[in-house]
Parts: C-alpha cells; sequence; structure tokens
C-alpha cells in the first residue's frame, strides 16, 4: 500500500498524462536562465547552484505593481508557480530554495500543461522518502510533497488523523473543472491532540496493530 498515480490526481487534480517532465539538469548558467525567466537578475549569494532562495522570490515577487504591464504579470505569473513548485510540489529538504530544474519546462505557458505533473510529483516524492531514510544527522528533514503524503495517510491509515467535519458549501455554478479536488473532504476538520514526548511511540504501535480490515 503506497501514494499511487491515482491518489495524486485526484487529491492535487494534477495531470497523470502527458509528456514526461525531464530536460537537462546541468547547472551552468542557471542565474541566466532564472533571470530570463523572472526579469530580474539574481544575486549571487555563494556557491549556491541549486536554485534562488525562497525568500529573494518573496522579496522581489510579493506583490505585483497595479499598473503593471503584461509582460510584469507574466514574470509575476512565473515567481508564483515557481513559488508553489519550492513550497509545495517540489520542496527540497533544505525548504528554502526554488529549484531552477523546472523552469524548461515552464517557459512557454501553452506548452507547460502539456506535461504528466502529477507524475512528476509523485517520482519526486519517493525519491525524496528514499534519501530521507538514508540520512543520518541529528536533524533529518524530508523533502517532497508531504501534503500528498499527508492527505493520503489521513485516508487510508485510521492513524492520527483529525474527525472530518460538516464541509463549507463550494461557490455555486462553478464548472466542474473548477471544483474542489478530493483533498476538500479534508477542509474542516477536528485535530486530534497527543503528547509530543509520546506522540511516535503512540503512532508506531498503532500502526503495528493495524490489520487489512481497520
Amino acid at each position: 500500500m503506497t501514494v499511487t498515480l491515482q491518489d495524486c490526481q485526484k487529491m492535487l487534480g494534477l495531470s497523470i498524462r502527458g509528456q514526461p517532465v525531464t530536460g537537462p539538469c546541468v547547472s551552468d548558467g542557471w542565474r541566466a536562465r532564472v533571470a530570463t525567466f523572472l526579469g530580474r537578475e539574481v544575486e549571487e549569494l555563494g556557491t549556491r547552484t541549486s536554485g534562488v532562495l525562497i525568500s529573494w522570490l518573496r522579496e522581489h515577487f510579493g506583490q505585483c505593481p497595479q499598473d503593471a504591464d503584461a509582460e510584469t504579470v507574466g514574470h509575476y505569473c512565473r515567481a508564483w508557480i515557481l513559488h508553489l513548485f519550492a513550497c509545495v510540489l517540489f520542496p527540497d529538504a533544505t525548504g528554502d530554495t526554488a529549484s531552477w530544474m523546472w523552469i524548461h519546462c515552464l517557459t512557454d505557458w501553452h506548452q507547460a500543461g502539456s506535461y504528466s505533473w502529477g507524475s512528476a510529483v509523485l517520482c519526486f516524492l519517493y525519491r525524496q522518502l528514499c534519501e530521507a531514510c538514508r540520512r543520518s544527522s541529528g536533524s533529518p528533514s524530508v523533502g517532497g510533497c508531504v501534503y500528498l503524503l499527508q492527505l493520503w495517510m489521513w485516508s487510508r491509515l485510521p492513524v492520527g488523523r483529525p474527525e472530518i467535519m460538516p464541509r463549507r458549501p463550494w461557490f455555486p455554478g462553478e464548472p466542474p473543472r473548477r471544483q474542489p479536488t478530493w483533498a476538500y473532504i479534508w477542509d474542516q476538520v477536528k485535530v486530534s491532540h497527543t503528547r509530543l514526548d509520546r506522540a511516535y511511540l503512540d503512532y508506531i504501535n498503532e500502526i503495528d496493530t493495524l490489520t487489512a480490515h481497520s
């Protein structure tokens, strides 16, 4: 039992069909590529080659000017997508970097929607979980779309999940493609609590006693 492509599509609303998300992963010249993508030069911060700081994106693209022209609006939209990727869909274990790796798939707006982003999110999550299991530092962390992992655990495992409360009505008259995903069932919940010093042990014990009919 594990997170599947169907879970990714139903919970996040991402396409699991289309072109694979692939491309060059050469870091040479990444600042120039980001500058072209966002319309703003990226400051050099030491030897960082993984991408731009999320704090930098928030500082320079936090609020689009009211009188912005179409080109500027486009740059702010790209920055928003890059921020979404870095914080929700493809966060790395550092939690503070927006990777440049996805830029080549986002440059053409019309082409960007043709990729199988759901497959990419799931593969990235699997890889991050694998890397997290092999870390031995005193403060290990995990990357990937843990939001998806949390939703999947709540829907599949009766351990530590919140109690579902009556949902708020969705906006009436919205077309099907703008209806909420299956994850909306968790929009209103009553969060369960446990003692911090016993949470890990309690949850592990509950998981160990699960059966096929739990």
